[in-house]
């Protein structure tokens, strides 16, 4: 399958992605319950697009898209009061944060979608392991070398949303005395890292992904786990390396208001 042709969209448009934990509220574990909470989610009008993610305890949130900030957060409270009243009928809670503190990779379970089966035979464990939670932001681009242009000049600042953005310093049990354990679950992954520094997309499409669709391992720019990744089919570029907020805030907001923007348990 070639790579589609690149969608152009409204330049610095955005739309964000936010993978959320399924939580037990009986224990605070992750629960293997995306399957259920997306039935039921189905049944009633949604602003945006849910959908599973690798292993059955996270599900993906997106938003539509947006030409300023505050409908952009207007959004994702809607979908935030929707989920936690979806939770509250099935005993579950939702979270943000990079990383659940204390789930096991080994008692998570696969979702049942072909994609996800196919990630799990290619890279085994790590799969399981990939039950991470990041935010991904897309900004919109008028052609396909906007886009290339835009990813490159963002690269320079990656290390500064992982900083902004730390949200997972314990993994399995433990502290792993980084603030952003989310990210060695990510790099683990052969394709993981910066992409390559190419600045036409004539040249990535005939050149680079031609190159890499041979191996057999790539057949779509989902395939690519990097930092940032052009998304064609959104005329989007997707940062990837900031870990899902622990809360949704607007500047200026108090204490006492906070929990009303928190991405947190149903309580």
């Amino acid at each position: 399958m070639a790579l589609e042709a690149f969608k152009a969209s409204e330049s610095l448009s955005l739309g964000v992605e936010l993978e959320l934990q399924l939580i037990n509220t009986f224990d605070l574990n992750l629960s293997n319950s995306s399957a259920d909470l997306i039935d039921l989610m189905s049944r009633r009008a949604f602003p945006g697009n849910l959908t599973p993610e690798i292993t059955e305890s996270m599900i993906e949130v997106a938003t539509g898209i947006h030409l300023n900030h505050d409908s952009l957060l207007d959004e994702l409270h809607q979908i935030q009061r929707l989920l936690l009243t979806a939770c509250d009928r099935l005993n579950l809670s939702i979270a943000g944060g990079g990383t659940h503190p204390f789930q096991r990779w080994d008692e998570q379970r696969i979702f049942a979608r072909p994609r996800f089966r196919q990630i799990s035979q290619l890279y085994g464990y790590l799969a399981q392991q990939f039950t991470v939670f990041g935010q991904h932001v897309h900004v919109g681009c008028r052609s396909a070398d906007e886009a290339l242009f835009l990813l490159h000049a963002l690269n320079r600042y990656v290390p500064h949303f992982i900083a902004l953005a730390a949200s997972s310093p314990f993994f399995q049990g433990v502290d792993t005395r980084f603030q952003s354990a989310r990210l060695n679950s990510v790099f683990a992954f052969p394709l993981s890292g910066r992409a390559p520094f190419v600045t036409s997309w004539s040249e990535f499409v005939s050149d680079y992904f031609a190159r890499m669709k041979a191996t057999g391992i790539v057949e779509s720019m989902k395939d690519f786990y990097w930092d940032i990744r052009p998304k064609p089919e959104y005329g989007t570029i997707e940062l990837r390396v900031c870990d899902t907020p622990l809360t949704i805030m607007v500047a200026g907001t108090t204490p006492e208001d906070e929990r009303d923007f928190g991405v947190e348990g149903s309580g």
